[in-house]
């Protein structure tokens, strides 16, 4: 007869996160890269896409709190629940550095693989938190 042990499990779906030491192909560092290099305009899509963005540093707490507060729930959604466009977060992100590169929207044709709307469902977290 095998012994048998319990266990708590917790997890999070992690949803669009950005911040420092991400990889060159994301869309930050993409940014940045252009505003170090003084390009004078960024090429990106239309920019219409709506994503659930928040900063690691948010995710963190999120994931501390919850697993703190709540070590046996499961899994949640680690997200915002509040849409942004892709357009207004690198414009966020550019009037957040005082860099005065321009947008090229619609260079980048949308990619089929990926949909307009992709957003976090947080009912689960909030009722938590």
């Amino acid at each position: 007869m095998k012994a048998s042990k319990l266990f708590k499990l917790v997890g999070a779906r992690l949803f669009y996160m950005y911040g420092n030491g991400q990889g060159q192909s994301t869309l930050f560092s993409q940014i940045k890269t252009a505003v170090e290099n003084k390009d004078e305009i960024f090429n990106m899509s239309g920019g219409e896409q709506l994503r659930d963005y928040l900063p690691v540093g948010e995710i963190v707490k999120i994931l501390v709190d919850f697993v703190l507060s709540h070590p046996n729930n499961g899994i949640i959604n680690a997200c915002s629940e509040k849409p942004i466009s892709i357009q207004r977060l690198v414009e966020q992100w550019i009037e957040n550095h005082c860099c005065k590169i321009k947008l090229n929207l619609g260079y980048y044709s949308y990619p089929n693989y990926e949909p307009m709307t992709f957003l976090g469902d947080g009912k689960k977290l909030n009722s938590f938190l």
